[in-house]
């Protein structure tokens, strides 16, 4: 099997080369001599990438991108398609259901957040798509919601693909829509993306911006109220919390209310490198398997400008890993490419198929094939257990019953029709005495 997963990677960089479909992949190993090692523990252990932004890039350039789904089987443009995957030993990957921040499309939410946007909408088709990749594939994908479903998977020789909700503008506001989310398997959601939300406080910073952070627009810059009952109702509902873009503030209150490991699914250290999309230390120190520390795990992002604009290699994004590792623990460490989300990978990472180079740098700085093992995959499976376990602990708790104070449409007195037409006699009544109270306040 190790043979046969050689040539399929030596192979497909001949094919891409031979029809110039895409940019020339190199072949050559950053370490020849841990090649071979590398490929064997692709084999024996799953590569789970926490973020892939691939749905996006079908919205953005296919008219009709469900009709346009075989194309993932040929030289897709972007950081992936099937056969690099396969190239690269990826095992599995969170693929991302979003929709931008709403003021990136032209769509204001106002000041608190309750003008209607395209957010749901954008999600849901997103979503669909993911669907439909699995449809067309069904003997190369497979859709997995538990740690049990990705090492079914892998045995299976599939990759295993689950999904994520990047920012909490996509709620609407609602609890319920995230209840729904949940039943339709989101496994993670970022609690926000480059936007503030009714629910958190960003860091802004990301891709395409100046990189800096954003004015707070809550007090304390962190989790509202109602971010915070969000945060308990993930854990009910066995949904990891991400704190990838949300400001420190945030970071450090949803940390303190988790009651299950968090995640990082695609942010660095920021001691390596002062960005604000990176985690600071003290954070970092909140995480780990000492007394009153939560066991999360920080997933490293492949952004050149997140790792070092200055020096943005492989190298440099395993210098951020072990820095977090030091912190953390190296129980707490995995991979989050933010692949097809980005402008530019680090050299040495490229695309997915350059897996096996990162794989050569770990051995080649002395790390165990257990510790690698865990990186890879191990430590974000573990984590998924853990949170799936919470879920189970939880399951006697009623789904929370909290509402956006600020919102205007409820009670829906304009449902009730032209002159109430559409209401039963006892419910006009209701309404003439709710209106009369609105009016005398």
């Amino acid at each position: 099997m190790f043979h046969q997963f050689l040539f399929t990677l030596l192979t497909f960089n001949i094919l891409v080369n031979a029809h110039g479909a895409q940019k020339p992949l190199s072949s050559t190993p950053l370490h020849p001599q841990h090649a071979e090692h590398a490929l064997s523990l692709l084999e024996k252990y799953p590569l789970i990438d926490t973020h892939i932004d691939l749905s996006a890039t079908f919205r953005t350039i296919e008219r009709n991108p469900w009709s346009a789904v075989h194309k993932l089987d040929l030289a897709y443009p972007g950081h992936i398609d099937l056969p690099r995957a396969r190239a690269g030993g990826l095992a599995g990957g969170f693929f991302t259901a979003n929709a931008p921040c709403p003021k990136a499309v032209g769509q204001d939410p106002g000041p608190d957040f309750l003008n209607p946007t395209d957010s749901i909408q954008h999600v849901l088709e997103s979503m669909d798509l993911i669907r439909k990749w699995i449809e067309v594939f069904p003997d190369q994908m497979k859709r997995c919601r538990t740690a049990s479903d990705v090492r079914q998977a892998f045995e299976e020789k599939k990759l295993a693909v689950m999904i994520g909700i990047e920012g909490t503008h996509q709620l609407s506001n609602s609890l319920a829509v995230m209840r729904m989310y949940a039943e339709l398997g989101v496994g993670y959601v970022t609690l926000t993306h480059v936007c503030h939300s009714s629910f958190a406080s960003s860091n802004g910073g990301g891709a395409g911006t100046s990189g800096s952070t954003i004015p707070p627009i809550h007090p304390g810059n962190g989790l509202t109220s109602l971010g915070v009952d969000l945060v308990r109702e993930l854990n009910r509902l066995g949904v990891m919390v991400d704190l990838s873009h949300v400001s420190d503030d945030t970071a450090r209150q949803a940390i303190n209310v988790s009651r299950a490991p968090v995640i990082w699914s695609h942010s660095g250290a920021r001691a390596v490198n002062n960005h604000p999309r990176n985690v600071p230390d003290d954070i970092l120190d909140m995480i780990g398997d000492k007394s009153g520390q939560n066991r999360g795990i920080v997933l490293s992002v492949l952004y050149s400008i997140f790792i070092d604009k200055d020096n943005a290699t492989l190298a440099r994004v395993v210098d951020h890993i072990e820095h977090i590792a030091s912190r953390c623990g190296k129980a707490h460490v995995g991979l989050g490419s933010d692949f097809n989300g980005i402008g530019s990978s680090v050299l040495g990472m490229e695309d997915v198929s350059k897996w096996p180079n990162m794989i050569q740098e770990f051995i080649h700085r002395g790390w165990t094939d257990d510790e690698i093992a865990g990186l890879m995959g191990g430590n974000l499976l573990r984590v998924m257990e853990e949170v799936e376990y919470v879920k189970n602990q939880l399951s006697s708790e009623s789904a929370s019953t909290t509402i956006y104070e600020k919102r205007k449409d409820l009670p829906a007195h304009e449902w009730g029709g032209p002159n109430m037409a559409y209401l039963a006699d006892d419910v006009k009544e209701v309404v003439i005495a709710q209106k009369r109270l609105r009016d005398e306040l």
